[in-house]
């Protein structure tokens, strides 16, 4: 079964989630509108429309973190411990979505056809000497594909309320002039996103969490952890979902089973927060760096619809290491959303006077 993306205000899942889609009233939308009196308004510190992203709450901030004795030389043996609350999406991209950001940054980028932007599956066109962007027929679900880079410019997109100028796509989240390569082929990217970064791409504990955390885990209020990202401690079975299948990685290796790839289509392979795909569609970027000093790798996590079904149940497992170049990503890499969690709502009583909203400045 697809996954329903729609304009509502819900509450799905075990832990907490909600939808944000058109149907709701836009920030940017409130900020600039002129209210007259009699008009009672519930204005908080709601975040920038996110194309119907299904949004799920992770908390029991200060948990535990993952600690294994039987891998002591792991690198992300003693990880996992985040000390706040946080959003993460319930899947990682889709095309539908990821092209509206091709759509606004493609008049702004160096090179608008580049397929770290556009992947394998946006089709361009020029219509009345303008480039047009579509997602190929049939893939509008499929899983987003795009660089390190990338992905952190469509979170500074976000961030900026999705303005169209160039100056929205290069900070907030992530500061984008520190995107430069030395002589030596290390990397100067900025190390994490920005303290006060609305979106961002998740850190490597903020994962982790997400996937193989639960807050139950040895009865209510008893948090621990699973090996895999279903709350089990057993790989994932590659298939087709209602006939056994519980993932998709591995799934394109020698095959092409289109009908298999859409996101969320495996909806009995949840996350203790549930949380849909941590395994299959897209190996999924992570801010951690392989080498610190050099940047030269970000780590990813899952296992890809493209991996070698071989080891595809290893790369899911805890405590795997993968990573890529924060330039590259194609065909693997794709990215699944982290967010800090909205305020709650203010009501303001608008009485005879005509003002704006809380205007947002340019930068």
């Amino acid at each position: 079964m697809q996954a329903q993306w729609g304009g509502r205000l819900a509450r799905l899942g075990k832990k907490g989630d909600s939808t944000m889609g058109y149907g709701m009233l836009d920030n940017s939308i409130i900020r600039s509108l002129g209210l007259f009196a009699g008009l009672g308004l519930a204005v908080g510190t709601a975040l920038a429309q996110t194309s119907s992203i299904v949004w799920k709450e992770i908390g029991d901030p200060g948990n535990q973190p993952w600690e294994d004795d039987r891998y002591p030389f792991l690198k992300f043996n003693g990880r996992g411990q985040v000390d706040h609350r946080y959003r993460m999406a319930e899947t990682e991209l889709s095309l539908n979505q990821w092209v509206e950001f091709v759509r606004a940054y493609g008049p702004h980028a160096d090179d608008p056809l580049d397929r770290r932007l556009i992947g394998n599956f946006i089709r361009f066109s020029y219509q009345d000497g303008e480039l047009v962007y579509e997602v190929a027929s049939g893939f509008e679900n499929f899983p987003a594909q795009m660089s390190w880079r990338m992905a952190a410019r469509y979170t500074n997109w976000l961030h900026n309320d999705r303005v169209n100028e160039a100056w929205a796509f290069e900070s907030g989240a992530y500061d984008t002039s520190t995107f430069t390569r030395n002589d030596d082929g290390s990397y100067n990217d900025q190390d994490t996103r920005s303290p006060d970064a609305r979106y961002w791409i998740p850190s490597m504990d903020e994962w982790m969490k997400a996937a193989y955390y639960d807050p139950d885990r040895f009865g209510e209020g008893l948090g621990g952890w699973w090996e895999q990202a279903d709350g089990s401690d057993e790989a994932l079975i590659a298939g087709f979902p209602g006939s056994g299948g519980e993932t998709n990685a591995s799934m394109a290796w020698d095959n092409w089973y289109s009908d298999t790839y859409d996101v969320g289509l495996y909806t009995d392979s949840r996350s203790p927060w549930g949380l849909l795909d941590m395994s299959g569609g897209m190996r999924e970027f992570t801010e951690e760096m392989l080498e610190p000093n050099s940047r030269r790798h970000r780590h990813t996590k899952g296992a890809s619809l493209f991996d070698d079904p071989s080891f595809y149940g290893a790369m899911d497992w805890i405590g795997s290491e993968t990573w890529l170049i924060p330039t590259d990503g194609l065909d693997f890499a794709g990215i699944r959303l982290a967010s800090a969690i909205p305020g709650p709502p203010t009501l303001l009583l608008v009485s005879g006077v005509f003002f704006w909203i809380n205007p947002r400045k340019r930068r």
